[in-house]
C-alpha cells in the first residue's frame, strides 16, 4: 500500500511544514500557493517571531513544549538563523502574571521571579513594570528561513510546488478528492486546507475577519545590548488591564507590537498602508518603555490577523479532508509541530484534540 496522495492548499508557514512532514513520510504531495514561495500577503513572512512557552491554559504550554525541541531540530539542519534562544519575559502587575506561573507549575515547566530591578541588570534595553517572570527557553524563530527550509526539504522529497494557482472549490468525489484552481483541475485522495485567512472560504468554518496589525522596527541604541523576547501585561491608571506589548530582537532591530487592535482590511485588496495614531502609539511606547531602542528611528510594518485567533486552533479531518486554520497571532511557534499532526491525521493515525476540531469551532464562535 502506497500512501496516499495529498493536495494541499496553501503554502504558509503551516502549509510547509504539513508538505513537508508529508512528503518525509512518501506521500505524493502537491502544493497549490496562489502567492508565490515567499510572500507579504499573509501571516507567514518576516524576519522574526517569538517562541515562547508561557501561557495561561496548561494545554497551550504542554503543546509549546512539545514544539520547542522541533525548533532546535530544525536549527541543525539550517545554515542560516532558523532559530535563536534568547529567554523570554512577561512584566507587569504580578496579579496578572500569576495564572501564568500557575499554568507552568501545573505542566512542570521551570521559570524564575525577577523584581523590576534585577530584570532591568540582566537586558538594560527595557523598563520593567512591578514583577518580572522569566522563562529561559523562550526564543525567536525567522519565518522566512524557516519556510524556506521546510519548501526546500518538501520539495528534495518530491513534493511540487505551483505558484500563482488560487483555489476555488475543493470537492470530494467517490474517487476521491478535486480542487479547481481557475481552468485547472488537480485530484488526489486527499487534501489538507492550510490557506490562512482564505481558509473559510474553501471549508466549513465560520466566518473570519482580516485584521491588519502594524508592529514596528527600532533601532537599538547599543548593537550591544542583550535582548530577551517580552510581553507586557499592561493596565492603565485605574488598573483596567490595556492591550499587551509585545517585543523580540530581530535582524531587522527591536520588534515592537500592540496584541489586538488594527483594521479591518480585505485581503485580496489592501494597500499596507499604516494608521497614523497607531504608529504615533507604538513610538511612545518605546520612548516610555524600551530605552534600549531608539524611538526616532520607527520602521513600521504590516502584517495579517484572522479572527479565529483568538480561539483555539482547528486542526481536524473530516472525510479526506484535514483542515489547519485560526494560527495568526499565536500559531507560528507551533510550525513544526503542526506539520506532524496533520501528516498524523491524513496517515489516520491520531485523532484531532477535542478542542481543536471543526464542531467546536462551529458552536463557539
Amino acid at each position: 500500500m502506497h500512501p496516499p496522495s495529498v493536495i494541499v492548499v496553501g503554502g504558509g508557514a503551516m502549509g510547509s511544514s504539513a508538505a513537508c512532514e508529508l512528503a518525509r513520510r512518501g506521500h505524493p504531495v502537491t502544493v497549490l500557493e496562489q502567492h508565490d514561495m515567499l510572500h507579504a500577503h499573509g501571516s507567514s513572512h518576516g524576519t522574526s517571531r517569538i517562541v515562547r512557552l508561557v501561557y495561561d491554559d496548561p494545554f497551550y504550554v504542554r503543546l509549546a513544549v512539545a514544539a520547542r525541541p522541533l525548533w532546535d531540530e530544525l536549527q541543525e539542519q539550517s545554515e542560516v538563523e532558523v532559530f535563536r534562544r534568547t529567554g523570554g519575559v512577561d512584566h507587569g502587575p504580578r496579579e496578572l502574571l500569576e495564572p501564568f506561573a500557575a499554568a507552568l507549575d501545573e505542566a512542570g515547566v521551570a521559570y524564575e521571579w525577577l523584581t523590576a530591578e534585577e530584570a532591568a541588570l540582566r537586558w538594560p534595553g527595557l523598563r520593567f513594570d512591578e514583577a518580572v517572570l522569566f522563562q529561559p527557553d523562550a526564543g525567536v524563530a525567522h519565518p522566512d528561513n524557516t519556510l524556506t527550509l521546510l519548501q526546500r526539504d518538501a520539495i528534495a522529497h518530491g513534493a511540487e510546488w505551483h505558484l500563482h494557482t488560487r483555489v476555488d472549490a475543493i470537492d470530494e468525489t467517490p474517487a476521491g478528492m478535486r480542487v479547481t484552481a481557475g481552468d485547472r483541475t488537480f485530484v488526489a485522495d486527499q487534501v489538507v486546507l492550510t490557506a490562512g485567512i482564505w481558509s473559510h472560504r474553501l471549508a466549513d468554518l465560520p466566518a473570519d475577519t482580516a485584521i491588519q496589525v502594524q508592529p514596528a522596527h527600532f533601532a537599538p541604541v547599543d548593537p550591544a545590548t542583550p535582548w530577551p523576547t517580552f510581553i507586557h501585561r499592561r493596565t492603565d491608571e485605574h488598573g483596567t488591564p490595556m492591550p499587551e506589548a509585545y517585543g523580540l530582537p530581530s535582524p531587522d532591530g527591536i520588534k515592537v507590537g500592540f496584541h489586538g487592535g488594527g483594521k479591518v482590511v480585505d485581503p485580496d485588496d489592501r494597500d499596507f498602508t499604516v494608521v497614523a495614531d497607531e504608529v504615533a502609539e507604538l513610538r511612545a511606547y518605546v520612548g516610555q518603555w524600551v530605552p534600549g531602542a531608539d524611538a526616532a528611528t520607527l520602521d513600521p510594518g504590516t502584517c495579517l490577523y484572522g479572527g479565529l485567533a483568538e480561539h483555539d486552533f482547528v486542526i481536524d479531518r473530516s472525510g479526506r479532508l484535514t483542515v489547519a486554520a485560526g494560527f495568526s497571532g499565536h500559531g507560528f511557534k507551533f510550525v513544526p509541530l503542526v506539520g506532524r499532526m496533520v501528516a498524523d491525521l491524513v496517515a489516520g493515525t491520531a485523532e484531532s484534540q477535542p478542542r481543536f476540531t471543526l464542531p467546536a469551532h462551529r458552536t463557539t464562535i
